[in-house]
């Protein structure tokens, strides 16, 4: 039997951004998706949701208001799973109606999970995932998959509930690395009505693998690197006085035992300036190395944690009423994001018990973004690129699939956007 629920909890401290910062044009909205090899049943669907909530109780819970702050509370509210009928990643925080704060839908072989990012991050996002297409699967497949043992995620309710930067922070203050200037933005037409525009790429993990080894790389390097050749690309002369900058999250659960399902990233730039350094992609790739080398330290990582729990535990902030912490976090939010061009974001590996493999296609994701952001996960052997943009040009996107294919990785595409809209 699993542990009572709490019946409130703070949001945890990487959280606390969000309220205040989400909107129309971006709504803090991450969508994972899971096609598999058949048609969804939506009742069976619904059932497995049902399932699946007991084992992450954040995701039962509502945003409140408090003097102070955001706080969540249990909700006796139940998900209903619907077909796939709205704009990918569509506001889910309304603060004049309690909602909540994630959904499932369902098209054709796709499960989509759309989560708040106030309640949890990528890598707690995918945990729900994994429960649900594991339920799901269990209960499409009774017969075949009756023996199969329960997923290797049970984390009690306090494992679970974790606000990993309260745990792991420690009292020393390591010095805050220097701010980086304006970056270089994108430019041209918004989508209209902030609606994103979405391209997946898909090819096999392995061949992506040997490429990046060939340039002495990490995968997440390359990518970086290939990521911000291809916007250079797209730069005139006199924009090379502006870096490009890409923020990239760091899963603090590979660097802190946690279990948490809620909030533990930090972030780290990667920044090149085409000012000082040539365009080719050796060059870049050389540059976004050092930084990785010197960003994914020890110290690096622990000043991550304290760097957010520093911002929390300041005596002024605790006694501000919620109201003027609201426009003192969005004017930082916005000062802090005109050091981004864009973001790419790294989920790793879902690990599936090898009996589901023969129904799961793909897993994917994409996120809300008023810039331009890359995401990618890696199921059997496949990883998908997600790019999201707010822009209704692709020629970024474009260069980015044409120069991985000329390197000899096959990508097949898949877009939401229709023939004649700038389809790559």
């Amino acid at each position: 039997m699993r542990e009572a629920k709490s019946r409130w909890a703070q949001l945890d401290t990487a959280a606390k951004i969000f309220p205040c910062t989400s909107g129309r044009r971006d709504t803090k909205v991450f969508r994972f998706v899971c096609e598999l090899n058949e048609p969804v049943d939506p009742a069976l669907l619904q059932a497995a949701v049902e399932e699946t909530v007991d084992f992450f109780p954040g995701f039962r819970m509502v945003l409140k208001r408090g003097l102070f702050w955001y706080y969540l509370e249990d909700s006796a509210l139940q998900a209903a799973v619907q077909p796939d009928t709205r704009p990918p990643c569509s506001p889910l925080y309304d603060k004049e109606v309690t909602g909540l704060l994630f959904s499932v839908t369902w098209y054709s072989r796709c499960i989509n999970l759309e989560v708040y990012h106030a309640i949890s991050d990528g890598t707690g996002a995918m945990h729900f995932l994994r429960m649900l297409v594991f339920c799901y699967l269990k209960k499409s497949h009774p017969e075949a998959l009756a023996d199969l043992p329960q997923l290797d995620y049970d984390a009690s309710l306090p494992q679970s509930m974790d606000d990993g930067f309260e745990h792991y922070a420690t009292a020393e203050h390591k010095k805050k690395p220097p701010k980086l200037p304006p970056a270089y933005h994108l430019r041209g037409s918004r989508t209209p009505d902030f609606a994103l525009s979405v391209v997946v790429g898909a090819a096999p993990v392995q061949a992506l693998l040997d490429l990046s080894h060939t340039y002495h790389a990490s995968l997440t390097a390359f990518l970086c690197a290939l990521f911000i050749h291809c916007i250079g690309a797209r730069m005139q002369a006199r924009d090379y006085a502006q870096p490009v900058t890409l923020a990239v999250p760091i899963n603090l659960r590979n660097h802190f035992e946690s279990a948490s399902a809620r909030n533990f990233f930090g972030v780290m730039d990667v920044s090149y300036s085409f000012s000082q350094g040539g365009r080719s992609l050796e060059e870049i790739l050389k540059a976004v190395q050092e930084q990785f080398q010197t960003g994914l330290t020890p110290d690096q990582m622990q000043r991550r944690v304290n760097q957010y729990i520093g911002l929390i535990r300041n005596p002024f902030a605790r006694i501000t009423p919620l109201p003027l912490k609201d426009l003192a976090m969005k004017l930082g939010y916005r000062a802090n994001s005109r050091r981004e061009t864009g973001a790419l974001s790294n989920i790793g590996i879902v690990h599936m018990p090898e009996a589901l493999a023969e129904y799961i296609r793909q897993f994917s994701i994409f996120v809300s973004t008023e810039k331009l952001q890359l995401c990618t996960v890696t199921y059997n052997g496949r990883i998908t690129m997600g790019f999201s943009s707010a822009f209704q040009d692709m020629e970024v996107q474009k260069d980015f699939f044409r120069a991985l294919t000329r390197l000899g990785v096959p990508v097949e595409i898949d877009t939401n956007l229709q023939e004649g809209e700038g389809r790559p």
